[in-house]
């Protein structure tokens, strides 16, 4: 195996001062980002699932609410399970909800999900409540303090997503300097690929109003599949100066991805993608997880950002904040359009991919002030918010650089397709601004009993295409209604709520598409949910019932053209998914807790038209490809009572069958994927010390784990094992 130059350790220490060289808006009402200064047990709430999740959670302009006081479905992930995990990624912390599925390829440096039916891609992650400022590609959690996760689409909280999203708002929450700590960790995984990292934070002045928090990870060596390896190097910064009145925060991050010598894989099987063998009319056995399609690649990714943010509060009824912020981000080489297309039942295919480069900076800021009062019996909590974004993109001209084509095997890869030399041309893309304004109105009476959230969100969208010269500008004001009731008591609580999101119009960016680099206009979702959430000791349940209606795109696989185009996007598509989600977490026995749901998805076409064997055809009442009807998962944690220290755990995930393509006519099998795990809390020297060890997939099971676009399925990953160990001094 080959080993990558150990300078990097020197460039991995640089990242870190790198980072205040960049700035980033982070609002200083969200994502725990102006702390009030707490004692230790403050600072470590218990929440439920033995601290796992949060019992509070950040919500933009709503601000701090309880999970059971929010009429929508919320879920906030907390850094002890991103630790018990060794969760490297936000994607790996969502594999925990069963509602979620994530469509790239496993261990991709591009993260991309689907939630309650819809798209959530790796350039809507929202860091700190806002778009625009988390890494590319995917969020690393070495400088993240808890994961936010928001059913549905949500204009009022979030704003646009700048790509589209609106099956959920995922938000990145930030570490702050809480309390005193020194940590450092390491982590290896089979295959050879090793982590090392620090955590350091401290609070100093005469009432410990300086807060500094600072952390760096650097890992290297063989990783995901056979022969491919990974070098990850972050540093991060937090900084604040804290007091009853003035909150005064800086924030900056730099992070470095390289990968060589392979990239995970997309295979497209069906009647409708053919190569020079021909095709497949049904779906093969998935081959192993752990195979190298491409052994030739390499390619890289760097983001950096920081930013200043503030609060000051009049009274403690009236308070003002402001943020400012800017991010750089880039990537280049191979990152995606590995894709192999199988034209024999014996698994042999044809493979290609381009050589791609792009990069992107990103402005942001934001104002607002928040008023309690009271009318009468009514008590009031109201906010008036600005916020501001714009983006500017460069990306690689065409299809980059030369395509490379080969013949290979899903079931034993070639070792042909060698990196293009060339390098593409890189071109302006977008440049595009978002505006909005926002009001709301949150009253409660009864002693919270009845709570009521009434909001407005003005949007206005102004899109500029470089490629095509074309540009709209589009406004569009969201109303947002929910309300919460509790008629017996604290614990059990009744909500309903609607909520619309703003999409901007998607822009195509397939080079096998037909209307590559084609904007349509912008989208309106509705989303309409009622449920019901209990909280009872470590208990939390939530049951929710919702149906989200979409206008949208549809892409379809065609025969391959005069121009060598083999799928074509087009507008004018309506869809809607209907469903119902079970969430639970709490324990079992003293020493036995459990987290899980289960969730029923209905997603279907209610308008549209695809392009079927050269002909348009109605795909009314077709299923969204995708989407599994039924998935579930269950995690138990067992303190074992006869070793001190010691806990065992188990999660189970099962994904029912799944459409491949917008025709409904191929589907892949369901599976269900074990994963198993244990930690040792202890001293060793007098330092706390934390012994950690997973096992990713123990049967080794072989399964196809999605489908990231029509007919292109994903494989599931292999069996991984990791361990760590963590010194707290």
């Amino acid at each position: 195996m080959k080993v990558f130059s150990k300078k990097i350790l020197v460039s991995s220490v640089g990242l870190i001062m790198m980072g205040g060289c960049f700035s980033q808006m982070i609002w200083a009402d969200e994502g725990h980002v102006l702390p009030v200064i707490k004692t230790k047990a403050e600072a470590d709430p218990q929440g439920f699932a033995d601290g796992k999740l949060a019992e509070k959670t950040k919500l933009g302009i709503l601000g701090e609410r309880k999970v059971v006081d929010t009429p929508y479905t919320v879920t906030e992930y907390t850094k002890e399970l991103i630790e018990q995990q060794q969760a490297a990624t936000v994607g790996q912390i969502l594999k925990n909800d069963a509602s979620i599925r994530i469509t790239s390829n496993q261990g991709h440096l591009n993260e991309n999900f689907k939630i309650r039916g819809f798209d959530v891609n790796h350039e809507d992650m929202n860091y700190n409540g806002f778009y625009g400022m988390a890494p590319y590609g995917r969020v690393p959690t070495e400088f993240l303090e808890t994961v936010t996760v928001l059913k549905g689409p949500n204009a009022l909280v979030a704003g646009v997503p700048p790509t589209g999203s609106v099956g959920a708002v995922v938000i990145a929450n930030s570490k702050r300097a809480d309390k005193d700590r020194t940590q450092v960790s390491a982590m290896y995984e089979d295959g050879g690929y090793y982590k090392s990292g620090f955590d350091f934070s401290r609070r100093f002045g005469e009432s410990k109003e300086f807060g500094v928090r600072v952390n760096g990870v650097y890992g290297d060596g063989e990783h995901i599949i056979e022969g491919m390896e990974d070098r990850h190097a972050s540093g991060a910064l937090a900084a604040d100066y804290t007091t009853d009145k003035l909150k005064i925060n800086f924030d900056s991050y730099a992070i470095r991805e390289d990968r060589k010598g392979g990239s995970p894989a997309m295979i497209a099987m069906g009647p409708d993608v053919k190569n020079k063998y021909g095709s497949v009319d049904h779906i093969l056995a998935a081959p192993k997880g752990g195979l190298n399609y491409f052994p030739h690649l390499s390619g890289n990714t760097d983001s950096k950002f920081a930013g200043l943010s503030g609060e000051y509060a009049f009274t403690p009824d009236l308070k003002a904040y402001a943020g400012v912020g800017y991010a750089e981000k880039e990537y280049a080489g191979h990152l995606f359009g590995t894709r192999m297309i199988v034209g024999k039942e014996d698994g042999t295919a044809t493979s290609q991919y381009y050589r791609v480069g792009a990069n992107e900076k990103n402005t942001a800021a934001n104002a607002g002030i928040e008023s309690k009062f009271n009318t009468g019996a009514i008590k009031h909590t109201v906010g008036l918010r600005t916020d501001y974004l714009k983006r500017k993109v460069n990306q690689h001209e065409g299809r980059g650089a030369a395509q490379v084509d080969f013949e290979t095997n899903i079931y034993n890869p070639s070792s042909q397709g060698n990196m293009p030399l060339t390098k593409p041309n890189i071109v302006p893309l977008a440049d595009n601004e978002y505006t909005s304004y926002s009001l709301t109105d949150q009253l409660s009476v009864l002693d919270d009993k009845l709570q009521l959230i009434l909001g407005l969100r003005y949007q206005d969208i102004d899109t500029r295409n470089l490629v095509n010269k074309t540009n709209y500008n589009e406004d569009k004001v969201s109303p947002s209604l929910g309300i919460v009731v509790k008629p017996f008591g604290e614990d059990l609580s009744l909500y309903a709520s609607y909520v619309e999101g703003l999409t901007e119009g998607s822009t195509v960016n397939n080079v096998n598409d037909v209307n590559d680099k084609v904007t349509f206009a912008p989208f309106k979702t509705k989303q309409y949910e009622f449920g019901t959430k209990y909280q009872k000791g470590s208990w939390l349940n939530t049951l929710a019932l919702y149906q989200i209606e979409k206008p949208g795109v549809m892409t379809v696989s065609i025969p391959k053209d005069a121009n060598g185009k083999t799928q074509q996007t087009t507008d004018g598509v309506e869809t809607r998914s209907r469903g119902v989600e079970w969430a639970f977490s709490g324990k079992v026995l003293e020493d036995l807790s459990l987290m899980g749901g289960v969730a029923y998805t209905d997603a279907e076409y209610t308008k549209g038209k695809a392009k079927i064997s050269g002909k348009d055809e109605d795909v009314s009442g077709k299923k969204i490809y995708g989407v599994p009807e039924w998935t579930a998962t269950l995690g138990l944690d067992y303190a074992v009572p006869f070793v001190d220290g010691l806990s065992v755990n188990t999660r189970a995930s099962y994904v029912g069958e799944q459409y491949t393509n917008n025709r409904n006519t191929l589907e892949l099998p369901d599976f269900t994927i074990w994963d198993v795990g244990a930690r040792y809390k202890t001293k060793v020297g007098g330092v706390d010390t934390t012994f950690l060890a997973n096992v990713d997939n123990v049967t080794n099971k072989k399964y196809w784990e999605g489908i990231f676009n029509p007919d292109y399925v994903v494989v599931g990953g292999a069996r991984t094992y990791k361990v760590g160990v963590t010194f707290d001094f």
